[in-house]
Formats: C-alpha cells, sequence, structure tokens
C-alpha cells in the first residue's frame, strides 16, 4: 500500500525514494531516517507496525526529527489503529492513515486519513463530486470534501462505528492490547521451545503488536500453512504478506515468506495451545522426513 505509490511516483513523477533498513531486531533507528533526509526530501513515512514482525516503530522519536528538519511526517496506521494508542501529537504526526477492517474490526472497504495543520496544503490526487458547491469547476478546497470524492461508504462507515462501539465496551484500545499480547507471547513461547522452528524478530518484551511470522525447517511456509489450516484447523497467512522488503530484511524473501501468527480479541489461551501442539506435530514431521534448514 506504501511501496506501490512511491514506486509510481519515481517511475510518473521522478520522485527519489530513500529506504532505510531495520536492524537486526525488527526496529529502525531515528538517527538513520535523521541522517537519511536530504535538503529536498519532502515527506518521511513509517509503517507504526510492522504487519509481518510486528514490530511498533518509535515513531515519536522519529517525527521529532522530523519537525527539526522541518520535512513531513506520515504514519502508516493500518496495523497499529484499534491495538495500539494513537497520539497524533505525542507522535509528531502530521498525517495518519488507517484502515478500518483490521484491528478496528470495520467491515473491508472503510479507512480514513488524519490531516494536520502542517500538512493543511496537500494537493487532492483526484477530483470528483462532493454533493456542495457543485458549479465550482474544480474540487472544493475546503475539508474534509477536499479529499472525499463521491458517495461514500455509508454502510462501512456506520461498521467502523460499531466496532468503535464494541472497542469500548470491552475495556478500550489498552485492555484489547493486553489480551491479544498475552496470547501472542504463549504462541512464541511454545514456538521457541520447538527445535527446528525458526522465529524472526519475535522480542515481545519490547514495542510489538501481537503478530510474528515463523518457518519450520526444510519445509515451505506456504506447505507450512496448509498442513495446518487442513490437519488441524489453524488459519494462519503465509508468503510475503505484501511487504517483500520485511522479508528480504529477516532473510525470507528467497524461500517465499514465512508463516504469520496473529493473536485478535477473540482468540484463547486454547486456542494458543492448539496452535502450538500443531506445530510441533508439523516439525517433528519435518524432522522425520530429514528435512533441514535452507
Amino acid at each position: 500500500s506504501v511501496l506501490r505509490p512511491l514506486y509510481l511516483a519515481e517511475r510518473e513523477r521522478g520522485a527519489s525514494v530513500t529506504f532505510v533498513p531495520f536492524d537486526g531486531k525488527g526496529y529502525v533507528d531515528p538517527a538513520e531516517i535523521g541522517r537519511a533526509i536530504r535538503p529536498n526530501t519532502k515527506l518521511v513515512i513509517v509503517n507504526h507496525g510492522s504487519n509481518v514482525i510486528g514490530t511498533v516503530q518509535p515513531v515519536s522519536e522519529i517525527g521529532r526529527i522530523c519537525r527539526e528538519k522541518d520535512v513531513l511526517f506520515a504514519i502508516d496506521a493500518a496495523q497499529t489503529a484499534g491495538v495500539v494508542p494513537i497520539d497524533v501529537k505525542a507522535m509528531n504526526a502530521d498525517v495518519v492513515c488507517f484502515t478500518g477492517h483490521k484491528s478496528l474490526l470495520a467491515p473491508p472497504g472503510t479507512g480514513g486519513m488524519y490531516i494536520g495543520e502542517r500538512a493543511a496544503g496537500l494537493e487532492p490526487c483526484r477530483a470528483g463530486g462532493t454533493g456542495v458547491k457543485s458549479a465550482l469547476k474544480e474540487q472544493v478546497r475546503e475539508y474534509p470534501w477536499r479529499f472525499e470524492f463521491g458517495t461514500l461508504n455509508s454502510l462501512g462507515v456506520a461498521g467502523l462505528l460499531a466496532g468503535q462501539e464494541w472497542i469500548a465496551a470491552h475495556g478500550g484500545v489498552q485492555s484489547i492490547c493486553e489480551h491479544e499480547m498475552a496470547v501472542a507471547r504463549r504462541l512464541r513461547e511454545g514456538l521457541s521451545e520447538i527445535d527446528n522452528v525458526t522465529l524472526f524478530c519475535s522480542d515481545l518484551t519490547r514495542d510489538h503488536l501481537p503478530v510474528f511470522v515463523f518457518n519450520v525447517d526444510g519445509m515451505n511456509a506456504s506447505q507450512t500453512g496448509t498442513m495446518l489450516d487442513v490437519d488441524h484447523d489453524v488459519i494462519t497467512r503465509t508468503g510475503l504478506h505484501c511487504a517483500p522488503l520485511v522479508h528480504v530484511g529477516i532473510g525470507t524473501f528467497e524461500v517465499d515468506g514465512a508463516v504469520r501468527f496473529s493473536a485478535g480479541p477473540f482468540n484463547t489461551m486454547d486456542d494458543a495451545e492448539i496452535a502450538i501442539r500443531a506445530v510441533r506435530e508439523i516439525a517433528d514431521f519435518a524432522r522425520k522426513k530429514g528435512f533441514r534448514k535452507a
């Protein structure tokens, strides 16, 4: 969702894009971003929480550096909105983009964008009907119509509201996050005890989402995922997870990605135990077959 617009801007607008790598634990050093900013840099955009390795980046520090260098700072909060508290002022954020269908529990096709005062002059990338000021030949300049085109997804927005009401009724974001992290930590603990399972950037004691990836040594991720699904009724997501550069960083790109566990608000500790037993059985199968880490 971020990479393809950047690649498009490179191809069609002559933009220059710099990628800042993460360390062995999955975190970006804010100082590295500061060093990557050039005199002509317009924007820094950071994936707040990784949908692959689950690490939550130090966005407040990154945002502070962007303010000091007078560069706009955008946060992709698709993975964090609804599970990690978001304070746009504390994060020094100029733009925050989020989707509704993940931790905000809304239907697909919903989402939004916070735009702060420093970014208020952003130009629309499209034009269309707004239902107001119809005599104008150009897109309405006032917010929110400046970036809203056509008929809103009213049913989806109603679903987004229902998701917020459910979150509020169940203790709020912090309470839900604590529950999900407890399940994820049990999963991580159980998998770490299986000899031929490799975990990637799964230190859940630091800022982290209830998400991590693993591989069974010698097995393709899709094969592991299929066995979990068909033989054990355990649902995972396998492959590159729409984030190929993350898999390059953790060394799984050449083996077609990894298997992702993601704990949600409806998962229980019993679910975690079932998943651990399932992975152990698959790992035992791989060991008996003589599969080895590539």
